[in-house]
């Protein structure tokens, strides 16, 4: 039997985040600088990880992916890897959502985690999590996109006076290592198919769609 070999990629920030871990643990992570440049840096990225880890690509048994929301393009980049190497390696592809990843990273001790990303044009995607002792996530709010004004008092009123996180809007973003944390259970039941059916989380539509509806 093979020794569980997983890849994280988080592209839907501007900052690359990847991890290779096993069955318990990470074995090393990569994070790129705050330039957008996934398309570039992607593959090296990936290649300086598993040298580290003297793995081979072709040793890896499953891959998680963000599925956004976020960058629309970057988002597209890793799913486009992640399901090229789920098809061709014949292994499990898992993909989880960018807000669940930042609210279990969230280094805070708030049950109430309301995890935010710029979506410009003063809005946010958002969701809202809550934390149970037992560090199990709970989604009480659907991700949506609200007004980055209105977000904070939407969490305030559902939390009530219990403790809130709210993620700030630069430099907290998705980590791979955290990522491949929640998709390891997912990875051990998946099959070789699933690749098929990780798909974008796009809760708004690209700016090139939006001129064309107008």
């Amino acid at each position: 039997m093979r020794p569980e070999r997983y890849l994280a990629i988080e592209t839907s920030s501007p900052r690359l985040s990847l991890a290779i871990g096993d069955r318990t643990k990470i074995v090393a992570s990569y994070t790129g600088a705050h330039d957008w440049r996934h398309s570039e840096t992607l593959f090296d990225g990936i290649e300086k990880l598993l040298r580290r880890a003297r793995w081979t690509i072709q040793s890896l048994t499953g891959v998680s992916v963000s599925i956004g929301p976020g960058s629309f393009t970057g988002i597209r980049i890793g799913l486009a890897l992640a399901r090229a190497l789920g098809q061709s390696l014949r292994v499990p592809v898992v993909g989880i959502n960018s807000l669940e990843v930042m609210a279990a990273g969230a280094k805070t001790r708030a049950e109430w985690l309301a995890p935010q990303i710029d979506a410009l044009r003063g809005q946010v995607f958002s969701g809202l999590y809550q934390r149970h002792a037992s560090g199990v996530l709970h989604r009480t709010l659907q991700e949506s996109i609200v007004s980055e004004h209105e977000w904070p008092k939407k969490a305030r009123t559902r939390a009530g006076k219990q403790r809130l996180w709210i993620s700030p809007l630069k430099g907290c973003y998705p980590e791979a290592k955290v990522l491949l944390d929640l998709a390891r259970p997912q990875l051990a039941k998946a099959g070789p198919e699933s690749y098929r059916t990780v798909l974008p989380l796009y809760i708004r539509r690209a700016a090139a769609e939006e001129r064309l509806h107008k």
